[in-house]
């Protein structure tokens, strides 16, 4: 069969065709090839901060003044005066027990006690008066020694009186229960009607206007702590809030069982919801660092290095610390040194200056010298 012309010129065509779609997908590979890929990342700029270093510990706070009151007779309870919540004064009446045969006995010592005072006045005129006849020789030894022991034996009946008299008003008034200082009442135990013990708990008074708490410590942290350091305190049952105190005192001695201090903890702040009893954590501040350059932990990439000592043959490792910094677009890698930390933020002391923009989110997955893009 004859090739004619027109055959020739459209095969010369189609070859001209795939030839050029060739170049142009491997032209189209080559240029992807090149083309670098940028990581998104997330960026925070360097400022001028400060940061504290803490220990912690956890412990119960409780009121300076908190007291459980006790029966101190063996009766009935009659009357209860106040609820859980009430304000009360010093040397108020909370509540009362059975007391008709104390305050009989009362009458009767202070019936006694007059009777024996108008006796022993009346016995001490006439020893007054005749001591300065006896002065005068005007009565004799007899009468003087007479008169002066019965003055002596009124007097003695007289402080008896007294003594009895003292003894049946304290029994009067233990049948009251009274506020021994200004404060709220934390709890009633017993109710109206109720026979109770001698040394059975009636109520739990206490004075929210200083809140203390004792925690203990142990190893270093013993020496951080010093009194007047601020203090943080957070309560689980009040979430999302801080507290502040001060540490108030420090106990001189380690007890030698625990081999911790007892550190006494103030509560500054006064806020109703906090109870005597609240289980909290307390941040001791033991030091303080303004005006300098801290990130956030998370943003930094530790590396450990073992290196042999050519002395003792013994191996030592090193931790060392890098983070990835904006430059013209591209993460640069460095290695910085670390302070104190605390609270997800650290302390950066040499490495990187105000205003360098490190990389806190891509961190993990970008490498030296690769282009960035930095997303909100």
């Amino acid at each position: 069969m004859e090739i004619t012309f027109e055959d020739k010129m459209s095969k010369r065509i189609l070859i001209t065709l795939l030839l050029a779609t060739v170049l142009i997908i491997a032209c189209s590979k080559t240029e992807e090839n090149n083309s670098e890929k940028s990581v998104p990342v997330k960026i925070y700029k360097v400022k001028s901060e400060s940061i504290s270093q803490y220990v912690r510990a956890t412990g119960v706070v409780k009121a300076e003044d908190d007291v459980i009151l006790l029966s101190k007779i063996p009766e009935r309870i009659v009357k209860i005066y106040v609820k859980p919540g009430d304000r009360v004064q010093k040397n108020q009446v909370l509540a009362e027990q059975k007391n008709d045969i104390y305050k009989q006995g009362l009458e009767i010592a202070n019936s006694a006690l007059k009777t024996a005072e108008v006796h022993f006045k009346t016995t001490l005129q006439d020893f007054e008066r005749l001591s300065k006849l006896y002065s005068e020789k005007a009565i004799s030894q007899q009468q003087y020694d007479q008169i002066k022991s019965a003055k002596e034996t009124a007097e003695q009946a007289f402080n008896q009186a007294k003594s009895a008299y003292e003894q049946a008003k304290e029994q009067y008034d233990n049948s009251f229960v009274k506020a021994p200082f200004d404060g709220i009442v934390a709890a009633v135990y017993v109710e109206e009607n109720q026979t109770i013990n001698m040394g059975q708990p009636v109520l739990q008074i206490l004075s929210p206007s200083k809140m203390k708490s004792k925690v203990y410590l142990t190893g270093t942290d013993i020496q951080q702590v010093k009194v007047g350091q601020k203090v943080s305190v957070k309560f689980p049952t009040i979430t999302g809030e801080t507290f502040y105190g001060r540490v108030e005192k420090i106990n001189s001695a380690i007890d030698q069982m625990s081999k911790s201090l007892e550190v006494e903890i103030l509560l500054l702040s006064s806020d109703s919801r906090i109870k005597s009893g609240m289980f909290g954590e307390f941040l001791i501040e033991t030091k303080k660092i303004d005006d300098c350059i801290v990130v956030p932990e998370n943003a930094l990439l530790p590396q450990t290095e073992i290196k042999i000592d050519k002395e003792t043959g013994l191996q030592k490792i090193f931790k060392k610390f890098y983070l990835f910094v904006l430059d013209n677009g591209r993460a640069k890698l460095k290695e910085v040194k670390t302070g104190i930390a605390n609270n997800g933020q650290v302390e950066i002391t040499s490495g990187l200056a105000l205003g360098d923009s490190i990389i806190v989110v891509g961190q993990n997955i970008v490498k030296q010298d690769q282009k960035v893009n930095v997303i909100e």
